[in-house]
Order: C-alpha cells, then sequence, then structure tokens
C-alpha cells in the first residue's frame, strides 16, 4: 500500500515473535518509542508505522475514504512480519484506542487469513467513544457524510484527559503530528467500525488481552469487560482494569507495571 509511513524495529537477538504496533487517533507511531524499546528488550521484534491520514503517512489529514483503508495499512505490516519471522515465526498484534479498534476489526475480517497471528493485546480500545452525541449533531453528521466527507472538523480530544503525566500531556500538545482536525467521513466510519466490532465478538480468533483504562474520557471504559465476555477463547485471554488510570496506558504513571504485565502475557506459550 503506497504512501504508508512503515518502520521495522529488530529485537536484539534473532526473534521468533514479531509483533505489529497499531497507533490510535491523531497520533503516530513515534510516541511509541519507550513501547518498542521494551518488547525488543524482551526479544520481541515490532513493525509498526503511522495510519492513512495520521503521522507520517500520506493522505488528507484526519481523513479516510473507508475504514478497510486501516486494514489494508495493517495487512501490509502483517505481511512483513510474517517474513520477518520467517517460516516458525508468530505474530501478535497490538492497537491502542483506535488502533485497538483496527486490530479487532482486522481479526474478525482478516484473521483468518493469517495462521501466523496467535494472540492480539488492546489497550483500552475504541469500540464507542466516550461522548454522547446529541440526536441532532449525529443526524448533520450522517448528512455530511454524503455531502461533503471531506469536511474536517476539529478532532475535540481533550488532551487534559489522555495522562496523568503532566509531561506527556505537554509533548502531545506541542507534537504537530498530533492532534489536529478529522472529516465528517472519518467520524462515521469509526462509528460504523466500533459497531461491527461489538456486533462480531465472536469472531476473534485469537487470545486476546484487553487493558482498559478505568478513568477514560476518551472511550467509552463500560464497553470493555462485557466485550471480552463475548469472544471465544476467553480461557487463554485475560482482561485486566486499572481502575485509576487515563486512557492512555502505555503513558501513564504505572507504565513500567503495565508493558510489563503484557510482555509477561504475551511470552506466555
Amino acid at each position: 500500500m503506497s504512501g504508508v509511513h512503515t518502520q521495522i524495529f529488530a529485537a536484539e537477538q534473532p526473534a521468533t515473535l514479531t509483533a505489529v504496533l497499531v497507533h490510535g487517533a491523531s497520533d503516530h507511531s513515534g510516541r511509541y518509542a519507550h513501547v518498542i524499546e521494551k518488547l525488543n528488550a524482551s526479544g520481541i521484534s515490532v513493525i509498526t508505522g503511522d495510519l492513512p491520514g495520521f503521522g507520517r503517512s500520506a493522505g488528507l489529514h484526519g481523513h479516510i475514504d473507508r475504514f478497510d483503508q486501516y486494514l489494508d495499512a495493517v495487512e501490509q505490516w502483517v505481511q512483513q512480519a510474517k517474513a520477518q519471522g520467517g517460516t516458525t515465526g508468530h505474530v501478535i498484534l497490538i492497537g491502542h484506542s483506535m488502533g485497538g479498534l483496527v486490530v479487532l476489526r482486522f481479526l474478525q475480517e482478516r484473521g483468518h487469513d493469517h495462521p501466523q497471528l496467535v494472540k492480539a493485546v488492546l489497550s483500552s480500545p475504541l469500540l464507542r467513544v466516550a461522548v454522547e452525541i446529541p440526536p441532532w449533531k449525529r443526524t448533520i453528521a450522517k448528512m455530511l457524510d454524503r455531502l461533503l466527507p471531506k469536511l474536517r472538523m476539529p478532532s475535540g480530544i481533550d488532551t487534559e484527559f489522555l495522562s496523568r503525566t503532566p509531561d506527556v500531556v505537554a509533548a502531545y500538545a506541542q507534537d504537530p503530528l498530533c492532534g489536529g482536525v478529522v472529516s465528517a467521513r472519518w467520524y462515521q466510519e469509526i462509528v460504523r467500525a466500533s459497531e461491527s466490532a461489538r456486533n462480531r465478538a465472536g469472531k476473534v480468533g485469537v487470545p486476546i488481552l484487553l487493558m482498559q483504562a478505568g478513568q477514560d474520557r476518551l472511550v467509552a471504559p463500560e464497553e470493555a469487560e462485557p466485550f471480552f465476555q463475548k469472544v471465544p477463547d476467553r480461557e487463554n485471554s485475560r482482561f485486566i482494569h486499572y481502575p485509576q488510570c487515563y486512557h492512555e496506558l502505555f503513558n501513564e504513571p504505572e507504565r513500567e507495571e503495565i508493558m510489563r504485565e503484557m510482555i509477561e502475557w504475551v511470552a506466555k506459550p
């Protein structure tokens, strides 16, 4: 897929496990260097990049014509991960926020095409936006989706609730690749994709680690556990609720513990 920013971070030792890391909305892969460092140090190679319309990837910022453009980007990264791991390598997916939604939809729609995919990690996945949209605004959004799909508006992300770490909030606000605008079509595609993800929980064909921030104001935290209860392989899956945490679990004061729990679960045979 042309125009998709991609980076490969190989573990120091030859790895039999490669992680595909998918960032969130109004976000970019460069903000996950500390997560990648921990994975590499644990012998896990990482392939990541910026989704279409975000970060360093091509396309109108904050816009997609269809949600499948995100799945196509992940498809490219998964294919690279499979090549990286060779015939004996396994692949895992890690998605934060909207990236978690992208991972879920990829597993539900394309997971059966990739037997090398063995696990997935979801950090505060976007199963529903936290803020309830008034009916009149939803009606206008649907009209704009049809008539002016590329019309862009402020993303509305309240940076105060990204993390309880002030330096993280300040860095996000100053990062030219973060925040900004999203289009009417982007919003409607997210609404449609999140509904599909919730309705197709039974099609997630691999064990998942679902980690949910309890004080999340950006995605609806109450959707996480009911979704988890519907996935097929709960015996090998795990749900962790962090009651005190804000949205970006990998950037919270407890991030060392959170990343340790993630890597321990990922590395478990």
